[in-house]
């Protein structure tokens, strides 16, 4: 049996598109029939009820429900006879009622469905995340991050499975049968390659609006005045076109911050760029570690460089760097070390499907998450 599965996601530049664009090709190597819906995280976020808090909500939500149903009942029918759909969106946002409400109004029209969710990372009930959504325990999340639970939440009950690229940061994934299925990215899709052409050019990421990465961002700029490097600052928008491109001409990446797991990481390897951080902790995600059931150690590819954060050895560094990048090296390294996140895992996806096939996966599987982690 082939199976057929309706991937559910958005086409802004964010790293859902290219999960999904790469979820796609993995599905079809491994023989099932894969459909695009780069609507579907829209329809899924459409309004099913009236929003009560105040007099206007209650007017505005009323008025701007039918043409929601309608055109959630248009999407429905483009649907079609599927045998697995995959919403590929990031936890814990997935698991928010009032984020994605049309999750169940799914569930209900097509019951023997499963419904998985692809995102980043599984979410295991380790972190404050966790704690949040099946405990209610007080955390240190801000009032920002937390809003969206504001009308009611999930925990892992949500969706039938989880497939996930990495494993979360420096937390390790608890014994046991949960679940997931660990498959990778796959981001080959032919934009993500080295064009350096023999420059030398140095990326800087996103300024984040926090005193202390501003700090760190200072040195990073005073250390590229002091070696004379050209350098490109990332600020603004940029179409996925656009900032592949920019990819593709760089060849050492400052990140400006932690990151949770930072998909340029993985693209700018692929385009032959080193990636350079005042921190190991920054970059956890990408820890190369088989013992992802244990403690795991802080250890990187040899495409991560770990700086001094002073700006005269900066410099160095960045110097010592011009002399000696070879963005193909850094391309070979990264397919070698860490080859399930440029190509993915197609044997976890082969059993993966396997597993929907044969009904291990099945529409009903999500209610015996309940207790996981409680």
């Amino acid at each position: 049996m082939t199976v057929k599965v309706a991937i559910l996601a958005n086409n802004r530049p964010s790293f859902v598109r290219p999960m999904a664009e790469g979820l796609a090709r993995m599905l079809k190597a491994c023989g099932a029939e894969p459909v695009m819906h780069y609507d579907g995280l829209d329809h899924l976020a459409l309004r099913r009820s009236i929003d009560p808090t105040s007099l206007r909500s209650i007017a505005g939500s009323t008025l701007r429900l039918i043409p929601s149903r309608r055109a959630f009942d248009e999407f429905f029918e483009r649907l079609g006879d599927v045998d697995l759909i995959v919403v590929v969106v990031n936890v814990p946002g997935s698991f928010a009622k009032s984020a994605f409400p049309n999750v169940e109004l799914l569930r209900e029209r097509l019951p023997e469905v499963p419904i998985v969710n692809y995102d980043l990372h599984f979410l295991p009930t380790l972190d404050s995340w966790a704690r949040f959504l099946l405990r209610g325990e007080k955390t240190r999340l801000g009032r920002d991050a937390t809003r969206i639970f504001d009308r009611g939440a999930f925990g892992l009950e949500r969706y039938d499975w989880y497939l996930m690229a990495s494993v979360d940061r420096e937390l390790r994934l608890p014994p046991g049968p949960l679940p997931y299925s660990h498959i990778g990215l796959d981001l080959d899709d032919g934009s993500l390659y080295p064009d350096q052409q023999g420059r030398f050019s140095v990326l800087v990421d996103f300024a984040q609006d926090r005193p202390h990465y501003l700090a760190y961002r200072e040195i990073q700029i005073e250390a590229l005045r002091r070696a004379g490097a050209d350098y490109v600052v990332l600020d603004g928008r940029y179409s996925v076109d656009e900032i592949r491109a920019i990819y593709r001409r760089s060849s050492m990446y400052f990140l400006s911050s932690v990151e949770s797991f930072g998909l340029p990481i993985c693209e700018l390897q692929a385009c032959g760029s080193r990636i350079f951080m005042p921190d190991i902790y920054w970059a956890s995600s990408h820890w190369i570690s088989e013992n992802v059931h244990g403690p795991r150690e802080p250890k990187l590819s040899p495409n991560f460089v770990v700086y001094e954060n002073d700006p005269e050895a900066l410099a160095e560094r960045i110097r010592a760097e011009s002399r000696t990048c070879d963005p193909a090296k850094v391309r070979a390294t990264f397919e070698r070390v860490q080859p399930q996140l440029l190509h993915g895992d197609r044997a976890a996806v082969t059993q993966f499907l396997e597993r929907v096939d044969d009904g291990t996966i099945h529409a009903m599987l999500h209610k015996s998450h309940a207790g996981l982690g409680r």
